[in-house]
C-alpha cells in the first residue's frame, strides 16, 4: 500500500492497468486499481445506471450503492486536497466531455488543476496533467490518507537473567539456531524487542556481535517495559 498520494504517483506513473479486461486502460480502471491496491476493495461494475450509462460520472451517483462510504468521504470540488479522486459529469467541456475520474494533486490557480489519472491527454497509461475544473461533481477523499495515526506501542524489552549460562539465538528468516549469547558472563542481558514472531513464541532483537536475530520468549526471559540489566542492546 502507498503511504501517500506522492508514493502512489511514484508507483503508477507511466504504467497502465486494465482492471476489468475491457476497452484497455480506462480512467475508471485507474480508480479501480487504487481501490484494489490501496484499500483492498475489488470493484466490479461501477458505472451502471443513468443515461448515458457506462461512464465515470456514475461512480459519484452510485457512491452509496457501491459501499464507497466505508472508504471515502464526499467533498465539494472547491475543497479538494492532494489524493482526492475528482469526478467530472458527463458533458464536462472542454476537458472531459465523456466524464472522467482522476486523482487531484494541486490547484494551478487559473481554473485548472493537476490530476493523476489514466486515459487523459491521449495517453491510456497513468499521466499527470492539467485539467479544467468545468463540470466537476466533487471529490472522493480516501480515508486512509486522513485517519489519525495509531498510537506508537510502548517499547518492550526482553531480559535474560545472569543465572543462565548461555541462550540460543535464531536466524530471523529461517528460525535456525546459529549462535548463543552469554548472559551469565555479563550479569544478565536486556534487549529491545523489535517485533514478536509466531504469536509471541520468539522476540526479534539485535545483538552487538550477531545483528538481528530471534530469541525464545520463556518464563525465564521476562518481557518488561524497561531494561533490567546494564548490558545488552537497548
Amino acid at each position: 500500500m502507498s503511504r501517500s498520494p506522492q508514493q502512489y504517483y511514484n508507483d503508477v506513473i507511466g504504467r497502465g492497468f486494465d482492471e476489468d479486461g475491457q476497452y484497455g486502460c480506462q480512467c475508471v480502471d485507474g480508480f479501480k486499481h487504487f481501490c484494489r491496491t490501496q484499500l483492498g476493495l475489488n470493484l466490479g461494475s461501477v458505472c451502471y445506471g443513468g443515461n448515458p450509462t457506462g461512464y465515470a460520472y456514475r461512480i459519484w451517483y452510485n457512491f452509496d450503492d457501491l459501499g464507497l462510504g466505508n472508504y471515502f468521504d464526499k467533498v465539494p470540488a472547491n475543497q479538494m486536497v492532494d489524493g482526492d479522486w475528482a469526478i467530472w459529469n458527463f458533458g464536462a467541456k472542454p476537458s472531459c466531455p465523456y466524464s472522467h475520474v482522476a486523482m487531484f494533486r494541486k490547484d494551478n490557480g487559473n481554473g485548472t488543476g493537476i490530476f493523476l489519472g489514466q486515459n487523459q491527454s491521449g495517453h491510456p497509461e497513468y499521466t499527470q496533467v492539467n485539467i479544467y475544473y468545468n463540470g466537476l461533481l466533487g471529490g472522493l477523499r480516501p480515508k486512509i490518507y486522513h485517519q489519525q495515526p495509531a498510537p506508537t506501542p510502548q517499547t518492550k524489552y526482553i531480559n535474560v537473567p545472569p543465572t543462565i549460562e548461555a541462550r540460543n539465538i535464531y536466524k530471523v528468516d529461517s528460525k535456525q539456531q546459529f549462535a548463543t549469547i552469554k548472559p551469565k558472563k555479563f550479569g544478565g542481558l536486556s534487549y529491545k524487542v523489535y517485533s514478536f514472531v509466531d504469536n509471541g513464541y520468539y522476540a526479534e532483537i539485535e545483538t552487538r556481535d550477531f545483528g538481528r536475530c530471534l530469541i525464545r520468549v520463556t518464563d525465564m526471559t521476562p518481557i518488561t517495559d524497561s531494561p533490567q540489566y546494564e548490558h545488552g542492546n537497548y
